[in-house]
């Protein structure tokens, strides 16, 4: 995927940022990349990995530099934990932007991994900072999935495709009795092979028979066959009148 459609075509930094003493030049460089992947949602959820790769650092840097932001109140972050209390999410909300990102800039930022990154790797405090504990959903009979997961399988494949292999993984586990660890690993492992390979398989056939039916109302008939149609006709008829004049 191209890069330009993975962020915003903006990114902000507000003066209250731009003119903060207390902060690193780097730091408020981070502010603006975390304002530019915030636009599609409202929040940033790329790893610290992902971060420190748009930056040229080490992921223990921007680390740092997210603690800084948040203790200082310039930024506010939302750990997403399972049932087994392991991470699955953090969001990082922009706490002191001007304007609305869910609708304030053009082009916004698709597909953005989320974070499954340790404990030390996101560094946790309290200042700013909230864990909650989420479930699974129940997307389909049988599939059960992270409101993220889905919201991944959306992005990667549109919501049409998303639904199908959602709908073909619950058939087929309920048709061979299976369960799985991750469904949303499940799908991405090879159920979505499988719906692709239906598709394919489906828009085959489709041609083929539209060849068919084509090759038909083409076909064309030589002038022969159409005198012995009219040659037939009128000999019937002929039969038709002599059995009337015998049954009179």
């Amino acid at each position: 995927m191209n890069e330009n459609n993975r962020i915003s075509y903006y990114a902000v930094i507000p003066a209250t940022v731009l003119f903060n003493e207390r902060l690193k030049a780097n730091e408020k460089l981070l502010y603006a990349v975390i304002t530019a992947l915030s636009n599609k949602e409202g929040y940033c959820y790329a790893s610290n990995k992902y971060l420190a790769d748009k930056l040229k650092v080490d992921p223990k840097t921007i680390s740092s530099w997210i603690t800084d932001l948040r203790k200082q109140n310039f930024i506010y972050v939302e750990i997403l934990r399972n049932e087994k209390q392991e991470i699955i999410e953090r969001k990082i909300y922009p706490h002191d932007v001007p304007y609305t990102l869910n609708n304030g800039y053009p082009y916004p930022s698709k597909n953005v991994e989320p974070t499954h990154q340790k404990i030390e790797d996101n560094n946790i405090n309290n200042n700013n900072i909230n864990t909650l504990t989420v479930a699974k959903q129940k997307f389909a009979e049988n599939v059960t999935l992270y409101d993220y997961e889905y919201n991944n399988l959306v992005s990667e494949y549109g919501e049409n495709k998303a639904k199908k292999c959602i709908e073909e993984l619950s058939l087929y586990k309920k048709s061979k009795g299976v369960e799985y660890e991750s469904d949303f690993a499940t799908i991405k492992r090879w159920v979505v092979l499988r719906v692709e390979e239906l598709e394919s398989r489906n828009n085959k056939n489709s041609t083929k028979k539209k060849n068919i039916a084509r090759n038909f109302e083409q076909r064309e008939y030589p002038k022969e066959f159409f005198e012995s149609l009219y040659a037939n006709n009128e000999f019937s008829s002929m039969e038709n009148e002599q059995e009337l004049d015998i049954d009179m």
